[in-house]
């Protein structure tokens, strides 16, 4: 079990900038997965990879390595699906398009495999992209929520809206889209920017998703509740003591369940934009607590 009180944010900090965390809990640690941003130059894909690391109390890592070739971002959850590890992410930037890769071991990682992408042609997908893929599994149903995008109405820029489909088949060709006709979420928040970068798990007897909310130095996390995986009830915002590491803004959040604590981990933007990681302790998966802020090591 994790100490808080050993843990101090940002929990993973590097000279490249650390985005879109995610955790995988093994039997002995767990493995950190990220979006490798060598510089603040978007436009470029070798710029971007998922990268992977490995910790036992997110004090020590160890073992950082890409595990996709240049051009990828984004990684969601790592799910077991029929036998093997599935790891979603996005093709990025560009055409961005929704990606997987799978693994036996959670350790060799194939090469990404394009999946969904029905979903770049829905009516409301107006840019037709599509990232932050997140998985959940219900049964025997596999759900994946994405973000596609729209213009905003009456600002400059892009707003993201989130979508939601599902799938039986193991080998993840046959989907059914839920969301054909309208997004499942951001349409009231599209002057803002909309909605991105979700985590969906079980708390208090019902669905929970956490997402970014808005774009830029105004996005922050919101809650969202649903008895069903499909109708959806946002809550609040959650409001967090600012740290060094997240001054400017937070997001794209992952929560994993330990016993009877939530974990979070966050990407934090600081004042001169470099991204980095921090920890969040919650006892029901609502009220949430950072790790102590500790003394950022030049890089």
């Amino acid at each position: 079990m994790l100490n808080l009180d050993q843990i101090t944010n940002p929990v993973y900090r590097r000279a490249d900038n650390v985005r879109d965390p995610s955790v995988l809990p093994l039997e002995k640690g767990y493995a950190i997965f990220y979006s490798r941003h060598s510089n603040l130059d978007w436009g470029p894909a070798e710029n971007w990879a998922i990268a992977l690391a490995y910790t036992e109390d997110f004090i020590t890592f160890s073992d950082d390595r890409d595990i996709t070739p240049k051009g990828y971002a984004s990684p969601g959850d790592a799910v077991f699906w029929h036998g093997r590890y599935v790891l979603v992410f996005q093709k990025y930037p560009g055409y961005a398009r929704l990606c997987y890769s799978e693994s036996s071991d959670a350790v060799n990682w194939s090469r990404p495999q394009a999946y969904l992408e029905e979903v770049l042609k829905l009516p409301w997908n107006e840019f037709e992209r599509a990232i932050d893929p997140t998985l959940v599994i219900d049964g025997d149903t596999l759900h994946c929520f994405f973000v596609g995008s729209c213009a905003r109405k009456t600002r400059k820029g892009h707003a993201n809206l989130l979508g939601h489909a599902v799938t039986q088949d193991p080998a993840l060709k046959t989907w059914e889209i839920l969301t054909v006709d309208k997004p499942l979420m951001g349409y009231d928040r599209i002057e803002e920017g909309g909605i991105e970068n979700v985590t969906v798990f079980r708390a208090g007897g019902q669905w929970v998703m956490i997402s970014s909310e808005d774009l830029g130095p105004s996005q922050h996390l919101a809650v969202s509740t649903s008895p069903d995986l499909i109708t959806w009830q946002r809550q609040d915002a959650i409001r967090l003591p600012r740290q060094k590491w997240m001054a400017v803004s937070e997001g794209a959040p992952y929560v994993w369940q330990e016993g009877d604590a939530y974990w979070m981990i966050l990407m934090g933007v600081d004042e001169t934009q470099k991204t980095s990681a921090g920890l969040l302790y919650s006892a029901d998966g609502f009220n949430w607590t950072p790790a102590k802020e500790g003394a950022i090591a030049p890089r």
